[in-house]
């Protein structure tokens, strides 16, 4: 066997034991559905809210073909993400997630484990990272992972796992071009722990628009900023959030909770670490003053209607 065969093989043997297979049923087992999951921690596993909308129903195998008992904790409206809670302990150690140096370019492996696809492998590179599509309701989906590793019905819901055996992230659909997206192992672990904790993920409505702009090289000085871009405000929507904390037109933000700004959609999903009804704090250069302003973290509108 070739030196990058044996090297895809291991990876997939070291992320293999948290790929799961999920099946729901309705009370009168006259709905099923299934698809892949991902073990998180010995007691939780997440799946994609497709393998789990037939029922209340839920069981989980296991890849040595052990069935386990699951609830339905909850269900991302954004990220169509189902966070499931074992029964039981499930003595098997999750693999780990996220990779700090991760890049476009990176090879990957699109791995899941449901009926009729069990074990499938597809790889890929990474193609593009912390992208933004928006739904057809004009709801912004950020951070997203762009890969061409083919995602079917073999590996949707499973992990995106690199060649060292971490998860970068959970395939999602196909998306365009031959192109896949994923969601990042970051937010996957974020909107689990929230859900867990708090029964509901944040995912934060600014109120205001606007485009990224790089600054003048003298106001980086002058300020001391730690980038030398930001968003320059736009359009600020009445009585919004973006309004209640003072954002005005032409407001440029350049740091979001102390983080530099490159765009909107990493304000969101930075201020997404608070949970609802908490504030960040945006650092906002107007005229010739930088402000830190309190922003009060409220979810985007109608995304419970979108369940």
């Amino acid at each position: 066997m070739d030196v990058w065969s044996k090297a895809i093989v291991a990876a997939v043997e070291r992320v293999r034991p948290s790929v799961l297979h999920v099946t729901s049923q309705d009370d009168a087992n006259e709905r099923i559905a299934f698809g892949s999951g991902i073990l998180i921690d010995h007691y939780h596993a997440i799946a994609t809210a497709g393998s789990t909308a037939a029922g209340n129903n839920i069981t989980v195998r296991l890849t040595d073909d052990r069935q386990v008992r699951a609830e339905l904790v909850a269900v991302d409206p954004l990220y169509f993400i189902s966070v499931l809670k074992f029964e039981e302990r499930v003595p098997i150690d999750p693999a780990p997630f996220g990779d700090p140096e991760m890049s476009p370019g990176q090879l990957v492996l699109a791995m899941g484990n449901p009926t009729g696809f069990d074990r499938s492998v597809s790889m890929g590179i990474i193609c593009g990272l912390d992208r933004t599509v928006y739904r057809p309701e004009r709801v912004p989906v950020d951070g997203l992972i762009v890969t061409d590793a083919s995602v079917h019905p073999g590996n949707s819901g499973g992990p995106l796992a690199s060649l060292e055996g971490r998860i970068l992230g959970v395939n999602g659909v196909p998306w365009v071009n031959n192109l896949s997206l994923a969601v990042p192992s970051d937010v996957v672990l974020r909107v689990a722990n929230q859900i867990i904790e708090y029964g509901r993920a944040s995912h934060p409505w600014l109120g205001f628009s606007g485009e990224p702009e790089v600054l003048d090289p003298k106001l980086v000085d002058l300020f001391g900023l730690p980038a030398d871009r930001g968003v320059v405000v736009e359009y600020v929507a009445p009585e919004g959030p973006g309004q209640a904390a003072g954002i005005k037109l032409f407001d440029m933000v350049v740091r979001v909770d102390g983080k530099p700004v490159g765009h909107l959609g990493f304000i969101r999903s930075t201020l997404a670490n608070h949970r609802l009804g908490e504030k960040g704090t945006l650092s906002v250069l107007r005229a010739d003053q930088l402000i830190e302003v309190p922003f009060p973290v409220e979810d985007i509108p109608r995304l419970r209607e979108l369940t």
